[in-house]
C-alpha cells in the first residue's frame, strides 16, 4: 500500500516538539535532544508514505538594475532602468523528477520584472526623451514542460525559447553578455533621433533603424531573441555538438546547431541558426502589414585564451524580407548586422574576475515601418563603446560601468538634416540567487 511521502526536514519540528514535551514532563534538566536522530528515525518508521518518485524544485534568478546618463545631442538626463525583456530581473522555478534511469520529466517557469523597461514599445507611453519610466509589471516570460532522455534528447512544450533563440549572442561567455550585447534590449529604441537638434519627425526613432520583421520588434541584433508558444527538440550533446529544431504557432520554424569545448588552450563556442516566420502577430502586430514572410540567418562565436584571458566574440545576422508586404505594396529591404567584442578576463583581485572590453557593431538597412513611411530608402547605424565589469564571487555579483555611442546615416528622407549622435554612460549591478 502506498503512503504519503514526508521528508526528514519536515519531521524535524515535530521531533523537537516531542523532545520539548518529554523534557518538561520529566523535568530532566538535561539535553533531551541528544537522541534527535533516533527520534526522527522512529517518526519516519511510523509515518505513512505515498509513491516513490520525488520532484525536485530549484529556485534561481537574478536582480539587475542600471543608472544611465544619456545625451541625445540636444538634451541630457539620468534615468534608472532595467536590462530589457528576456534579460530583466527575474525568478525562475525548475522542477524535475526521474521517471527511470536516463529519463526525466520536468518543468520551468520564469517570471520577469518589466518595471523601468527601456525596451518599452507602447507609443506615447514608451521610455524616451519625454518619459523616464515604462512599466509592464510582472510578466510570465516562460512556462513549459519537458521530457529528457540522455540517449534521445529533449522535447519541450509551452511558452519557451525556440530553437534558434540567441544562437549567436549566447556564444559570448566573457561575463558581459547580459550586460552589453548587440541587441537594443536596454538601448532605448524608442528615443527619437534628433535631426539638427530637433525632435522631429517623432516617428524616426533609433529602433526604426534597427527593426527585425521576424518578430516585429526593434531588436537590432538577435532577431530571433524572443520567446513564443512552441514545441522544441534538442539532441543530446555529443563531443560538444548539439542541434535543435522548433515550431511555434502560427507559423514560425527554427533550426540551430551549437558547439562548446576547448581547442588547443582556447575555450571555444559556436552557434548558428535559421528561421522562417509567416506569423503576422508573433509578438506585436505591425500596423498596415498585408503579408509577412521573413527568414533570418544568424551565426556567432567566441574564443578565449585560457592562459591569458584574452577573448573575442563576434555575431552576424541577415534578414530576408523579400516576401513581406506592408501597406501601399511596400516591401522592406533585406537587412544585415554584425558585431564584435574583444577584451580580457582576468582575476587580478581576490574579489573575482575583472573584464575589460570594447565593442563595435553595424546595423544596415534595418528599416522599420515608421522609417519607410517617412521615405527612408537605406540606412547605416553604428554603435561603439566598451566598459569594465567586476565580478564579486562571494556575493555572486557583478558591477559595471559601460559607455555607448550611436550614430546613423540615412538616404531618401527629404528635409532631414544631419542626425545627431546618442550617447549613454551606465553603471549597474547584478546579483544572482
Amino acid at each position: 500500500m502506498n503512503r504519503p511521502t514526508v521528508s526528514r526536514i519536515s519531521l524535524l519540528p515535530l521531533a523537537l516538539g516531542v523532545c520539548a514535551i518529554s523534557a518538561e514532563a520529566a523535568d530532566l534538566g538535561g539535553d533531551c535532544c541528544a537522541d534527535l536522530e533516533e527520534r526522527i528515525a522512529e517518526l519516519e518508521a511510523t509515518t505513512t508514505r505515498k509513491g516513490t518518485r520525488k520532484v525536485k524544485l530549484m529556485i534561481s534568478g537574478y536582480v539587475a538594475q542600471e543608472i544611465t546618463w544619456w545625451d541625445d545631442g540636444g538634451e541630457s538626463n539620468v534615468y534608472l532602468n532595467g536590462l530589457g525583456p528576456t534579460q530583466a530581473t527575474h525568478v525562475k522555478f525548475n522542477g524535475e523528477a526521474t521517471i527511470s534511469p536516463g529519463l526525466t520529466a520536468g518543468y520551468m517557469m520564469r517570471i520577469q520584472n518589466l518595471e523601468d523597461n527601456p525596451f518599452g514599445r507602447s507609443g506615447a507611453d514608451a521610455m524616451n526623451q519625454g518619459s523616464d519610466d515604462f512599466s509592464q509589471g510582472l510578466n510570465l516570460q516562460m512556462s513549459y514542460w519537458y521530457l529528457q532522455s540522455k540517449a534521445l534528447g529533449t522535447v519541450s512544450v509551452g511558452k519557451l525559447a525556440p530553437a534558434a533563440k540567441s544562437a549567436a549572442m549566447f556564444t559570448d561567455k566573457s561575463g558581459t553578455q547580459v550586460i552589453d550585447n548587440y541587441t537594443f534590449l536596454d538601448g532605448f529604441p524608442q528615443f527619437v533621433i534628433r535631426s539638427g537638434g530637433d525632435l522631429a519627425p517623432a516617428a524616426l526613432t533609433w529602433g526604426q533603424l534597427a527593426f527585425c520583421y521576424s518578430q516585429a520588434v526593434p531588436l537590432g541584433g538577435d532577431c530571433d531573441g524572443l520567446v513564443m508558444n512552441a514545441v522544441r527538440y534538442d539532441t543530446p550533446v555529443i563531443a560538444g555538438f548539439s542541434a535543435s529544431a522548433s515550431w511555434g504557432e502560427d507559423d514560425d520554424w527554427q533550426i540551430a546547431a551549437r558547439y562548446a569545448g576547448e581547442i588547443s588552450g582556447f575555450k571555444v563556442l559556436l552557434g548558428v541558426g535559421y528561421s522562417g516566420s509567416t506569423d503576422e502577430n508573433l509578438t506585436v502586430p505591425i500596423a498596415g502589414l498585408i503579408k509577412k514572410d521573413s527568414n533570418y540567418l544568424q551565426a556567432g562565436g567566441y574564443a578565449e585564451h585560457i592562459a591569458t584571458g584574452l577573448f573575442i566574440h563576434g555575431a552576424y545576422g541577415h534578414e530576408d524580407n523579400g516576401e513581406t508586404i506592408l501597406a501601399g505594396g511596400v516591401t522592406p529591404p533585406d537587412s544585415e548586422h554584425w558585431y564584435v567584442k574583444a577584451g580580457i578576463r582576468k582575476t587580478w583581485t581576490p574579489l573575482g574576475a575583472t573584464i575589460v572590453y570594447g565593442d563595435y557593431g553595424q546595423y544596415i538597412d534595418q528599416l522599420g515601418p515608421g522609417a519607410l513611411a517617412l521615405g527612408v530608402t537605406s540606412s547605416e547605424l553604428e554603435q561603439f563603446g566598451g566598459g569594465v565589469v567586476q565580478e564579486i564571487d562571494a556575493a555572486s555579483m557583478s558591477i559595471w560601468l559601460k559607455y555607448r555611442d550611436q550614430s546613423a546615416d540615412i538616404s531618401g528622407a527629404g528635409g532631414l538634416g544631419r542626425l545627431d549622435d546618442f550617447r549613454t554612460l551606465s553603471t549597474g549591478a547584478l546579483i544572482n540567487f
